[in-house]
């Protein structure tokens, strides 16, 4: 179970597991690459958009921080990185 600021996260499977691969790298960018095959279990394939789909729900569940910023940043060209506050 993910815990944010509290409260329990209602995530499924694979949002947790991407998630935690964030978590885990906190602060270093993750490329989709990587979250991927470590998060679904299966190397990105070409024009994939799943990794993108559900980050997007999951930032839509974590909310934002008091500065209005997301939690989970898009660095373009490179992945993603998880910011705590």
């Amino acid at each position: 179970m993910a815990v944010w600021r509290g409260v329990p996260l209602r995530l499924t499977g694979a949002e947790f597991n991407i998630l935690e691969v964030l978590a885990a790298q906190s602060a270093r960018p993750v490329s989709r690459a990587d979250l991927s095959l470590h998060g679904l279990g299966r190397p990105l394939a070409p024009f994939d958009r799943a990794i993108d789909v559900h980050v997007s729900t999951i930032r839509q569940k974590l909310g934002t921080h008091d500065d209005g910023r997301s939690p989970i940043q898009n660095l373009r060209g490179i992945g993603y990185q998880f910011i705590e506050e």
